[in-house]
């Protein structure tokens, strides 16, 4: 049973781990694909009608939507294992549920998985129906309409910023429990308070 317990850890950590660094990584390439393409004068020829301005975050947007897509699969995958995995060490391998680093770290993952729920099914469907909107009436030359497609896509941004940063803190702290609640405990019977033996009669 120990060979499997160390297996499900294994994969625990791994999840973890896939989990964290997604949304990390969805964080450093949109302040470095924004950050670097807003700079540049950019010309798209594919929207040729629409002003020349805009065309550099456009191309971001183009960048961004295939980052953010493989950061929901990463997501996809890592949830179900972490959550499996967790159960199994409570259910199969007798880990302490009510030891307080178990408690934090249970429900971060659960909360974390909660929150991906709300994007995936709330925000994410209605913002990427706009932003297609909003390339489709861009490469149409069709301004007003793009404009208010553009701006119920930033209106839903907030949110998705707001779940994504409270996830990853979230994970973070689930992490941090993980670590103290993996930690061996200090034998309390240590033989160094052991009173000595010259004293014993």
């Amino acid at each position: 049973m120990a060979g499997y317990a160390r297996i499900v850890n294994i994969v625990y950590w791994l999840a973890l781990i896939l989990w964290i660094g997604a949304l990390v990584s969805a964080g450093v390439a949109a302040m470095n694909v924004f950050g670097t393409l807003d700079g540049m004068p950019l010309r798209l020829e594919q929207y040729a009608t629409y002003p020349a301005g805009a065309h550099p975050r456009l191309a971001a947007g183009h960048i961004m939507e295939g980052v953010f897509f493989l950061v929901d699969v990463l997501q996809f995958i890592a949830i179900p294992l972490a959550l499996l995995s967790l159960i199994a060490q409570f259910m199969l391998f007798h880990v302490p549920i009510r030891r307080i680093s178990n408690i934090v770290r249970a429900a971060g993952i659960v909360i974390a998985a909660g929150l991906f729920a709300c994007h995936a099914t709330l925000v994410a469907p209605k913002m990427n129906g706009e932003l297609r909107a909003f390339w489709a009436a861009a490469e149409a030359g069709q301004i007003d309409e793009a404009t208010a497609h553009r701006d119920a896509f930033n209106a839903y941004h907030p949110t998705a910023n707001a779940i994504l940063r409270l996830n990853l803190l979230v994970l973070l702290l689930a992490a941090a429990a993980s670590a103290a609640a993996f930690t061996p405990t200090t034998d309390r019977t240590d033989s160094s308070l052991q009173p000595p033996r010259l004293l014993e009669p």
